[in-house]
């Protein structure tokens, strides 16, 4: 393929670059070495409890990684446990804080997951090698 090899094009004029991540064998959390002794977390999934009666929730509060703010470098997916309806994430740039909204008030589990990075790729720019069916050998036992 032509592509490999090159930098990506457009918005992301950079070389990627080889990043070594570790799991935790006891945390949902995947860890990136930023070299001399130094990890980060990068992905991570928290389990909140909304109490009864409740329909918001604030999750973070002036967390920061590296200098900037957790609410406006995260991307937050929120996934109810319970029959909530509608889920929503809010942030706060400003005060660093995000909330989690209920449609349904609790009591009830949320599965959060975190994922740290400023900007959002654009896919089309990053080359990858196709795979199709033709791809795969039939004749493996």
């Amino acid at each position: 393929m032509p592509q490999l090899g090159q930098a990506q094009q457009g918005l992301l004029r950079s070389t990627p670059k080889l990043t070594r991540i570790n799991g935790d064998d006891n945390l949902k959390v995947i860890w990136r070495n930023m070299g001399n002794n130094h990890a980060h977390p990068f992905v991570w999934g928290q389990t909140f409890t909304i109490a009864s009666g409740t329909t918001e929730l604030v999750l973070t509060s002036g967390v920061k990684f590296h200098g900037m703010d957790l609410a406006s470098y995260a991307n937050v997916t929120a996934t109810p446990c319970y029959d909530a309806g509608a889920c929503y994430i809010t942030k706060d740039t400003v005060a660093n804080t995000i909330t989690l909204t209920v449609a349904s008030a609790g009591p009830g589990d949320v599965d959060v997951k975190f994922m740290l990075g400023a900007s959002d790729p654009v896919i089309e720019g990053i080359y990858c090698s196709t795979w199709s069916a033709s791809n795969i050998r039939q004749d493996l036992p």
